[in-house]
């Protein structure tokens, strides 16, 4: 009897959103492995509650061990990683608890690490997505003392954050939100709904909250924000060192904790030095001064001149760019085009469309077809979940969004109340269930959301099919 050929390897960077979805969906075909400088994953849409409520934090967290490895039979690699070499399809890993440095070769790679949230501080280090102290050492680390790769270091930050709330509540200490999107919005809620004695200001240097989401939907989220207490300052410029600046919104410099949720920041620290490189895959522009990776319309990472690393390597989600290839730009080109948010729904549809190209790669590698046009690989496109927002205004309200595009006050307020509220709620719940593997209800669920062969908004084609190369 004749052995079965060895499965091609997948290296997957990042084990958030984006890339668990992409484990699942490779995991039969090929030898899957992850790395992440975490050991846990955390379902970030609902950290904030966390920090008003710390015992809500267990419900949004998995260990990457239990699940990917003894559950899906998917290696992981608890490290960071240095560098990657896209000619010998090679990354250098640091594991943890280990001095020596890894080589790992693969065929394919996929880069899903995600981006930081903010771009006032040099790492763009927030309390929202946890702080990673290993080898990518930073000169400007607040809770340095907490190492947040641990299970019990990032819980130590999330307990430590609720007592310094509460410390400030009885002190009569302030908070200054910058920023007034959809984040913004959602913690001077909590804030104000669980801590009431705590003043709290948004500023924003846009004229409205929300920026770009539809106008109904600002008009709802200022209204209910006046009702809690919340001061609202836009048009206005974040300036700290500028003593008219906390003059005109009536803030006490001394005694306010600034919260910045205003920009982000690219992640993409490990392929950093090809921004050296004359023809570089990573942006030289965009949000905080570029590293974003350029991709072209099949998700494959590209320079100007063509595919980088002979289009072994893919990249989705919030490291990405930004945008999504017109079907006219060259196979090989940089992406341009629609904007696609940096949220964690989208990234779940690119890693579904990655994960098909990497097949129909590596069958027109290594496998004999005579399927013709369904060895073509698949442009992606703007996907239909980038146009969804729920936005929680503490436990009692929340509206949803859908529709959104790239066009400002695009899209339609849906509802808003105990609805929005369920449907939120419904979401952060079923969607770890579907992560954990624990219910097959949740697993058929998000299957037929992000596999779904009709496209009910978005731009792209009315009709797909996910499974044609499965």
């Amino acid at each position: 009897m004749k052995n079965a050929p060895p499965k091609r390897r997948v290296l997957i960077i990042g084990g958030g959103l984006a890339g668990l979805a992409a484990a699942r969906e490779l995991r039969r075909h090929f030898s899957v492995t992850v790395v992440d400088a975490k050991e846990y994953f955390e379902f970030t849409s609902g950290v904030f509650r966390a920090f008003a409520q710390p015992r809500h934090w267990e419900s949004l967290t998995l260990l990457y061990k239990d699940v990917l490895e003894r559950r899906f039979g998917v290696n992981f690699i608890w490290g960071e990683v240095l560098d990657v070499d896209q000619w010998s399809q090679a990354a250098k890993i640091q594991p943890m608890f280990s001095k020596e440095v890894d080589t790992v070769v693969f065929d394919f790679c996929l880069v899903a690490i995600g981006c930081s949230f903010d771009q006032f501080t040099k790492s763009g280090e927030s309390p929202w997505v946890p702080s990673i102290h290993g080898v990518w050492q930073r000169e400007d680390k607040p809770h340095g003392h907490l190492d947040q790769r641990f299970l019990e270091g990032r819980r130590r930050r999330i307990l430590e954050e609720y007592h310094n709330l509460l410390d400030w509540t009885n002190q009569g200490e302030e908070v200054l939100i910058v920023g007034a999107g959809f984040q913004g919005v959602e913690w001077a809620c909590e804030l104000k709904h669980f801590f009431p004695a705590i003043c709290v200001t948004v500023v924003d240097f846009l004229p409205r909250c929300l920026g770009h989401l539809p106008h109904e939907a600002a008009k709802y989220c200022e209204e209910f924000m006046k009702k809690l207490g919340v001061r609202t300052f836009y048009k206005e410029k974040f300036d700290p060192q500028n003593a008219a600046f906390w003059r005109r919104i009536s803030v006490s410099q001394e005694r306010c904790h600034v919260y910045y949720l205003s920009g982000v920041k690219s992640s993409c620290r490990f392929m950093e030095r090809f921004r050296l490189h004359q023809n570089s895959p990573l942006s030289e522009t965009g949000p905080s001064g570029g590293g974003w990776i350029f991709t072209n319309q099949y998700l494959q990472v590209a320079t100007k001149d063509g595919v980088w690393g002979h289009g072994h390597f893919f990249a989705v989600g919030d490291c990405v760019h930004g945008s999504v290839a017109r079907p006219s730009s060259p196979s090989g080109g940089k992406a341009c085009g629609l904007a696609v948010p940096k949220t964690g729904f989208p990234a779940e549809e690119q890693a579904v469309h990655a994960c098909v190209n990497i097949r129909i790669l590596d069958r027109r590698l290594h496998e004999a077809s005579c399927l013709g046009p369904c060895t073509s690989l698949r442009s992606t496109w703007y996907p239909w979940g980038a146009g969804i927002f729920s936005i929680s205004l503490g436990p009692n309200d929340a509206c949803l969004i859908v529709g959104q595009t790239e066009v400002a006050d695009s899209g339609h307020l849906l509802c808003v109340g105990a609805l929005a509220v369920a449907q939120k709620e419904f979401i952060e719940t079923s969607k770890m269930a579907h992560l954990r593997g624990d219910c097959g209800v949740s697993y058929l669920l998000w299957y037929l959301i992000h596999h779904w062969p009709v496209n009910v908004s978005g731009r792209g084609p009315v009709c797909w099919l996910p499974c044609i190369t499965c």
